[in-house]
Formats: C-alpha cells, sequence, structure tokens
C-alpha cells in the first residue's frame, strides 16, 4: 500500500514594488504627514486668535502695562476757546492714558459751535483724542452735517480747535448744493465753507430730486 504523499500548496509569489512605484509611495506618506501636520497647526492659530483680545478693546486694554489710568462710561466732554464753547463731544466709552496724554472713545456724537449756536454735527465710530490741545482724530464711518445742509462722508478726519480746521488724506465726498463731490484728501472748517481738495477731485451737478435736508444723528 502506498504511503500518501502530503499536498503542498506553493506560497504565492511577494510582489516587490519597483523603484519607481515606491518612491511614489514614500511621496504620498509624505504629502498626508504636511496636509495633517498644516492642519495642525491652521487649528492651533485660529484658537489662538479668537482667545486674544481686541487691542482696542477694554479687556485688552486692561492688561498689564496697557491697563488705562480711567475708564468712563458715558464720556462727555465739553472744549472751549477763550471762554467760547466750541465743541461738545459724547462717547459710549472713553480710556485714559496720562502717559500717553490720549484718550480712546468709541461711538463719538460731536457738536461744534459758533457764537453759542450749533453749526455742524459729527459722528464716528471711533476718535483718539489728546487730552491737552482736545485736538481729534475720528475714524470709522465719519459723518459732518452742517446746519446749511451740506454733508461730508470720510474714514477718517482731524479737527485742529485752535484753527477750527479738518484735515482728511482718507477719500473724501461732500454733498453741498448742487455738487456732488468726491476726491482724496481734503482741508476744510467745520461749516464746510472754505475747502480745498487735495488730489483726485470728480465733480457731478446733482439733480434737483436727489437733494434732501440731511438728519442730523441723535445723540445715543
Amino acid at each position: 500500500m502506498k504511503k500518501e504523499e502530503p499536498i503542498t500548496i506553493p506560497p504565492e509569489p511577494m510582489m516587490e514594488l519597483s523603484e519607481e512605484e515606491a518612491t511614489q509611495a514614500r511621496r504620498r506618506r509624505v504629502f498626508w504627514l504636511l496636509a495633517i501636520l498644516v492642519l495642525v497647526v491652521m487649528a492651533l492659530y485660529w484658537g489662538l486668535s479668537k482667545s486674544k483680545p481686541n487691542p482696542n478693546s477694554i479687556e485688552f486694554m486692561s492688561q498689564g502695562e496697557n491697563s488705562p489710568d480711567a475708564v468712563i462710561e458715558k464720556f462727555h466732554l465739553v472744549s472751549t476757546i477763550q471762554g467760547q464753547k466750541r465743541w461738545t463731544l459724547d462717547a459710549d466709552t472713553a480710556r485714559f492714558f496720562q502717559n500717553q496724554k490720549q484718550a480712546y472713545a468709541d461711538q463719538i456724537y460731536a457738536q461744534f459751535f459758533k457764537q453759542e449756536k450749533i453749526t455742524s454735527t459729527l459722528t464716528a465710530d471711533k476718535a483718539i483724542i489728546n487730552t491737552e490741545t482736545n485736538a481729534t482724530q475720528a475714524e470709522g464711518h465719519v459723518e459732518l452735517i452742517v446746519d446749511n445742509g451740506s454733508k461730508l462722508e470720510t474714514d477718517k478726519l482731524n479737527w485742529e480747535p485752535e484753527t477750527d480746521t479738518i484735515k482728511s488724506d482718507s477719500k473724501v465726498h461732500i454733498y453741498k448744493g448742487m455738487d456732488d463731490i468726491s476726491a482724496t484728501g481734503l482741508i476744510a472748517d467745520t461749516e464746510l465753507n472754505n475747502v480745498r481738495f487735495l488730489r483726485d477731485v470728480h465733480t457731478r451737478v446733482r439733480d434737483p430730486k436727489e437733494i434732501v435736508d440731511f438728519d442730523k444723528k441723535k445723540r445715543f
């Protein structure tokens, strides 16, 4: 009787990757590792930026050496020249820094006076006020509305109380009578009587139907 021999199954031959395929596989691994690393870095950066307070916020100003000397809610300031009221300024919040001789105010509402009568009203998102001279730089959605019906719109405006002069290096837009004027840069008074545009001046004549009395913003 013959002895049965065990049946053996030959092993499958191992697939050997070519040098090019191996290089591509390594590149794919490196690519995915780099992609994961970039995602982790972006997530960390996003988290840090969300947790960091805005430099202009009260929370930021209240930390360490950046802490203001005083914070006043519903701030009210009156500026006088030779005993006559030149302007008043109201703000939601004002932060005072004695060493800088500056105050940083938010949500601005200001009124300009001549012979104790209001001549124009200014509103802006924020302002930096020199606490010695009351010179003011208004920023963000700045609007100056004059009693004679004129209106100035810009993003940044400086006011010098000694000369009652307003200046801007930004784009400006003025509605005055029949004129609709846009330009870059301006020097004028707070009643927009003496206006000098610096460059890029464009003028068009408004249709009488477009002329309306601009409503002065109300104090908050």
